[in-house]
């Protein structure tokens, strides 16, 4: 035993200043509430090799995880799924804590919600799920909510990263959008992965070295990092994959704004300026012990005092800028020049998994999806109608977040009129039965309008998807509800029926076959 733990030691890496990095295969933080929600059922089940086994297969029947490799259908029972999944992830190297193959798999995504506080996950050991995790998945936070909290308690030195670097860097990075609002400047895409850098978060510092150098180009940032910084990682990570994610993980918190228009810029989110402030004056400075002792660090992390909870709910107030729906819909459309066919290739592009428009690059899928159909909503209709999305927005008007659960995600409304849009890139089956389906019915039962609409637009509509809607909408007007219409669109005949102008129509008219289907039936 004493000569394991000898070569244990021998063998551990030493601390070093590194570049600010979270888990690379989860692009979209927004995705962690999904992550969440699947593992409520799994909390107080210890983390051993046959409930991993269970767990990441079930990621992999839900479509919370995929591969080329997977294909449910091909399998006939658990075992052979089990299998599968060993199989697929056997190549994978043993990682934080957990053994090489499905076991570091799960530790890929439960990675960046241990280090924020939102789950303790350790081999061997009793998973658990956070206060603040709870209130996330139970819709009592939403995702810009839960992770503005925890970004003031972040710290780069934990007990899943074995760095020198030992600061908030949320606190630093906003202390230099800061300093340089006062000077009527953004920060550059260069200078922001400079920051990620930073040894102990010295602004001073940090200013020295952007008002002395001229970051003009990718290569010549590279090179100034190679020729000033210790371990450097290939150009690839260092340039783009860790910065990309950190920006994303940067922008779910609210914190800031990001404009792109051939060069991509950072600055402070002005209308986030005082619930920013208030949230920065809490003191979570962490002790040597809880840096080093994961229990000990969720312990700190997890909690949500109510201190914290009045000043997210203080800052839940609708802003000016947030009820101009059409203002902020024309606006974008003007700034980027946008036209009927340019945003319509966008969102054919974005269902084909083809690339968009550049300019939105931070702008998750999902959340880009929504984005993309309330542009052509108000290109089509927005003389005639309020366009509402209900996703948050930065002060430049740009998606952040998705809207808390149960609202909806695009509200049309009109005098006579209320016609709400769900908007999803999920074409599993079961996830889409489970997201977007049965809220959305109570919730337009709910609206007092002459007639009320409901539209479900996806890449693709499963079959049980729609059978699944005609039935709600059978029971929801024969319990009363007069001039509700419903129809589930694919893209392409989203796309079309739209183009016509003819969407008000359509759902007439696809409601009332129902209802003829179902007359002649008990005709026969």
């Amino acid at each position: 035993m004493l000569q394991i733990m000898i070569e244990k030691k021998k063998f551990k890496k030493k601390k070093a200043y590194k570049e600010l990095s979270f888990e690379t295969a989860i692009r979209n933080p927004e995705r962690y509430k999904d992550i969440l929600t699947f593992m409520k059922d799994y909390n107080g089940v210890e983390l051993n090799d046959d409930n991993l086994l269970k767990i990441v297969s079930n990621m992999y029947v839900d479509g919370l995880v995929t591969s080329n490799d997977f294909i449910l259908k091909n399998y006939k029972n658990n075992n052979e799924i089990y299998n599968a999944v060993i199989k697929i992830n056997s190549t994978r190297k043993a990682d934080g804590g957990f053994p090489s193959g499905y076991q570091s798999r799960f530790w890929t995504y439960m990675r960046t919600l241990s280090e924020f506080g939102f789950v303790y996950a350790r081999y061997n050991e009793i998973f658990q799920i956070g206060e603040i995790g709870k209130m996330l998945i139970q819709n009592e936070l939403d995702s810009q909510e839960a992770f503005s909290l925890q970004a003031i308690k972040y710290n780069r030195r934990s007990p899943y990263k074995n760095v020198s670097n030992d600061f908030n860097y949320f606190k630093f990075i906003i202390n230099i959008l800061k300093r340089l609002n006062k000077r009527n400047k953004k920060l550059s895409y260069n200078q922001f992965i400079i920051s990620l850098f930073s040894k102990d978060g010295n602004i001073d510092e940090f200013f020295q070295v952007i008002d002395n150098n001229v970051f003009s180009d990718k290569y010549t940032t590279y090179d100034y990092i190679k020729k000033n910084y210790p371990q450097v990682n290939k150009f690839q990570t260092v340039m783009q994959d860790y910065p990309d994610v950190v920006l994303r993980m940067l922008r779910i918190t609210g914190f800031v704004n990001v404009e792109y228009n051939g060069i991509l810029l950072i600055d402070l989110n002005e209308e986030k300026k005082e619930y920013i402030d208030k949230l920065f004056k809490l003191d979570y400075t962490l002790t040597e012990e809880e840096k080093t002792n994961a229990k000990k660090y969720f312990k700190k992390l997890q909690k949500v005092t109510d201190y914290e909870l009045s000043l997210v709910i203080s800052n839940r107030g609708e802003s000016e800028i947030i009820l101009n729906y059409n203002d902020i819909l024309k606006n974008i459309i003007n700034k980027y020049e946008i036209n009927e066919d340019m945003i319509t290739k966008n969102i054919q592009n974005l269902c084909s998994n083809r690339k968009t428009d550049e300019r939105f690059k931070y702008i998750s899928d999902p959340l880009k999806f929504e984005f993309f159909i309330a542009i052509f909503m108000y290109i089509l209709y927005g003389k005639n109608y309020k366009i509402k999305p209900n996703y948050k927005v930065d002060a430049n008007g740009l998606p952040i977040s998705h809207a808390p659960g149960n609202i909806g995600d695009i509200e049309i409304l009109g005098k006579q009129i209320y016609w709400l849009l769900e908007v999803t890139l999920i074409r599993n089956k079961t996830q889409q039965l489970n997201n977007e389906t049965v809220n959305l019915f109570r919730h337009i039962n709910a609206q007092e309008t002459d007639e009320k609409y409901l539209s479900l637009i996806a890449p693709y509509i499963h079959q049980d998807t729609e059978t699944l809607y005609k039935a709600s909408t059978i029971s929801l007007i024969t319990d009363g509800l007069e001039n509700f219409f419903a129809k589930p669109y694919d893209i392409s005949e989203f796309i079309k029926i739209s183009k016509d102008k003819n969407n008000f129509k359509d759902m007439r008219l696809y409601t009332k076959k129902i209802f003829e289907k179902i007359v002649h039936l008990i005709k026969e």
